[in-house]
């Protein structure tokens, strides 16, 4: 099996070696679904941004999902589109932040989040669509660019969390925040599946401050629970996120998370693109 990447030039890589060329610009052409024919010609330009964030482009309409800049030379929160939205997985500072996210969209941009996050979430300075568990939002409105549907997640430290389904030019995504593998998995993989890119957790993190203790269990997923994912819901190509930034003794990831999970997805046939943060895949549907 092999695909065709554009990094200075176009060459041919084999699966194995896309897993860890974690290459600046990557464009991969995917074969067509029978009812994606919509718009078979269509890119989705996905950078990676700092932690879980991702920035999907696609004409002229920007979504952010996790928004946040933590640390100097995180990924700037540019503006590449004119109309410009972000969703968030849950209130936690490594997620959401008015501040960024309103950098993010600008004045004319608007917050899409899932109503019980929004109730722990500050959102006074921010235009927000609340919008109900597996209820659709449109972004934008008339043109529909982007569908974003929040579906179930399991936050390790209790507070209220989401994934999102994301559809556009013709491409499915499911981004899974940082959440633990919980049953819902079933549910959604055969309400909203195939995916042909998801973005998943793979530190299996133990924070260990206040009131939480280092008991053994991973707060979010681990390289082998995300392994897991990755074979339920079998998407064409995923990118890990959420790992790389251990902060011991209160935030604790397994050893090597990284190099874990590509060990795993050795023999998948899910192609893995291990982005940097700041680095960009190109993805298209093609004909065939």
């Amino acid at each position: 099996m092999t695909l065709e990447c554009e990094k200075d030039g176009s060459v041919s890589l084999k699966r194995v070696e896309f897993m860890a060329a974690g290459a600046a610009s990557i464009a991969l052409t995917l074969p067509a679904h029978a009812a994606a024919e919509r718009s078979p010609k269509t890119a989705l330009h996905i950078r990676r941004l700092h932690w879980a964030g991702i920035s999907l482009v696609v004409g002229d309409a920007q979504l952010f999902i996790d928004p946040v800049i933590e640390n100097p030379g995180d990924p700037p929160l540019s503006a590449e589109a004119k109309d410009r939205f972000a969703i968030v997985s849950h209130h936690h500072g490594d997620h959401f932040d008015a501040q960024n996210i309103a950098t993010a969209i600008g004045d004319r941009g608007f917050l899409v989040i899932e109503e019980s996050v929004a109730k722990w979430a500050d959102t006074r300075t921010l235009h927000v669509q609340r919008v109900a568990m597996y209820q659709p939002a449109m972004l934008p409105r008339g043109a529909a660019t982007f569908c974003v549907i929040p579906v179930p997640a399991i936050d390790g430290l209790g507070a209220p969390q989401v994934s999102w389904v994301i559809e556009a030019a013709g491409l499915r995504a499911l981004h899974l925040g940082d959440t633990q593998w919980h049953g819902g998995f079933w549910d959604i993989a055969r309400a909203y599946g195939p995916f042909d890119v998801m973005f998943v957790p793979i530190n299996g993190f133990q924070q260990v401050v206040a009131r939480y203790r280092k008991v053994g269990q991973p707060m979010s997923m681990s390289p082998q629970q995300a392994r897991s994912a990755v074979e339920l819901f079998n998407p064409k190509v995923v990118v890990p996120i959420h790992y790389g930034e251990p902060d011991p003794p209160t935030y604790i990831e397994v050893d090597k998370p990284l190099e874990e999970f590509t060990s795993l997805m050795t023999a998948s046939t899910s192609r893995v693109a291990v982005l940097k943060q700041g680095e960009t895949l190109t993805l298209t549907r093609g004909l065939g």
